[in-house]
Formats: C-alpha cells, sequence, structure tokens
C-alpha cells in the first residue's frame, strides 16, 4: 500500500509539474491584444443638392453645395455686391467630424484668380459660413485662416429653391 501511495503520489507531482512548465495557450488580459474594430463610415447626413441666399439691399450672395458623399462636396458661391466687381467661384472639400463643411473656394475677383479656405456648416435652413483672420503664407494667392479655432460663424444664408 505504501508503495502504491508513493506511485500515486509521484504521479500527481509530475501532473502538477509537467503542468507548470507548459506554457499556457490563452492570453491573460494584460497580454492580449485589444480586437480591432473595423471603423465604420457614418452614413451620409446630407444627400443631394442645397441652395442658399443672402440679399441685404443690392448685395447678394449665394451658395450652392451638391453632397456627393460626405468626403464629397462640390459647389458654387457668387458673391455680387452693388455695382462693383464681385467673386464667382467653385467650392470643393468635405464634411468634417463636427458636420462643418471643409471647404475651398477657387474665384475670380477683379480679373484675379485666387483661392480661400471656407468653413461652411448647415444648421435647419440656414448655411453659416466662418469669418475670420486670413492670411497668403506663401504670398500667391491662397488665403487660409490664420487661427480657424478662432474664427467664428458670422455669415448666415437661408435656403432656397435650388431651381
Amino acid at each position: 500500500m505504501k508503495k502504491l501511495n508513493n506511485l500515486f503520489l509521484a504521479i500527481i507531482l509530475c501532473a502538477i509539474t509537467n503542468s507548470c512548465n507548459k506554457k499556457s495557450d490563452y492570453k491573460t488580459e494584460a497580454t492580449a491584444k485589444p480586437v480591432e474594430k473595423k471603423q465604420e463610415v457614418p452614413a451620409p447626413i446630407f444627400k443631394g443638392d442645397y441652395c442658399f441666399l443672402k440679399a441685404e439691399n443690392k448685395d447678394s450672395t449665394t451658395v450652392r453645395v451638391r453632397f456627393l458623399s460626405n468626403d464629397d462636396i462640390r459647389g458654387e458661391m457668387i458673391w455680387s455686391p452693388w455695382q462693383k466687381d464681385g467673386a464667382v467661384g467653385t467650392l470643393t472639400g468635405k464634411l468634417n467630424a463636427n458636420n462643418e463643411m471643409e471647404l475651398l473656394y477657387n474665384y475670380t475677383i477683379e480679373g484675379n484668380r485666387q483661392s480661400e479656405t471656407k468653413v461652411m456648416k448647415i444648421d435647419g435652413d440656414k448655411l453659416l459660413i466662418k469669418q475670420g483672420e486670413l492670411i497668403d503664407p506663401k504670398f500667391d494667392g491662397n488665403l487660409v485662416f490664420k487661427d480657424v479655432s478662432k474664427a467664428t460663424y458670422k455669415t448666415v444664408l437661408s435656403k432656397v429653391n435650388c431651381n
């Protein structure tokens, strides 16, 4: 009986020693890599054409934007001041995480080609356009916000029919 107990004890010790020396097939929480989730692309919140107008006295500004996707927005902007040269051009850009349109406005003003960064946001039946200090850092007619975080929505256009 003593031999049987010693054999049984030896088998148990061998099993315990063997299990301690084996590498675990599972990963602990500290060493496990997080499962990467596929980043879902948000559904477009806007689709199609949107048109806006601001008419003040005899001055007007019209904007038409077409949402092909959140990353592909195109349009036109026309600024028509009374009895002065205005600006006519195209808008291209995308929608950012704050539902703001980050656009590049390529336009002609007084016979010169220029570009300007524009940030716009649709809020119900209004189009809001940020205004702030613009600079031309390369002196090439491409205007950008000096500090977009200091720009504020000041210009408001009303939604109109796109006919």
